[in-house]
């Protein structure tokens, strides 16, 4: 008995454009180079981040790339898919999961990089975003300049309002855009 390959019809075969591969291939690694930069603010010992905080700060610099990763996004999304395009609530939670993503990924890789340099290499496990002085504080001061995951959380703190500020204003060109037209009509 042979076997007989079969193989999909052909509107199947290319359902996903050559462009398109190459556009999520690039978003894929943009992605992974915000990820790296934000790992990098978190890790204070690294040669890598004080090569870079010679020419930039590096926390601005990840707030930048994730607030450029959400605009890549939205365009993606406004070009390739109509049916998000058209409900700005089920788009603002897209975009808003990509911060928070972002937010886990390089919080969880900093910590996962403490562990294995601390059974590497010996010597205690720094879970600094567990440390007791940063939710007990008592003093006025909310955010701390100096504390590389404040830097972090602001950063992605400040993505979001970006994706709120951008959907309401494309919120309310639509809404000018209906009234146009009743009134026109």
């Amino acid at each position: 008995m042979a076997v007989r390959v079969e193989y999909p019809p052909h509107y199947l075969r290319r359902s996903f454009p050559q462009e398109r591969r190459w556009l999520l291939a690039l978003y894929a690694c943009a992605a992974i180079m915000v990820a790296g930069v934000g790992v990098l603010g978190l890790e204070r010992a690294s040669w890598l981040r004080h090569l870079v905080e010679t020419w930039i700060n590096i926390h601005v610099l990840f707030g930048l790339l994730l607030c450029g990763l959400v605009l890549v996004r939205h365009q993606w999304i406004i070009r390739y898919s109509p049916r998000l395009r058209d409900d700005i609530r089920a788009l603002s939670r897209h975009l808003s999961r990509i911060v928070y993503l972002m937010l886990y990924l390089v919080f969880g890789a900093s910590q996962g990089i403490s562990l294995v340099n601390c059974m590497l290499h010996g010597g205690s496990l720094d879970f600094t975003l567990f440390d007791e002085r940063l939710r007990n504080d008592g003093g006025s001061q909310v955010i701390d300049p100096h504390h590389d995951y404040h830097m972090i959380l602001l950063s992605g703190g400040i993505a979001l309002a970006m994706v709120r500020v951008f959907l309401n204003g494309c919120l309310v060109h639509r809404y000018r855009g209906e009234l146009g037209r009743k009134a026109g009509a």
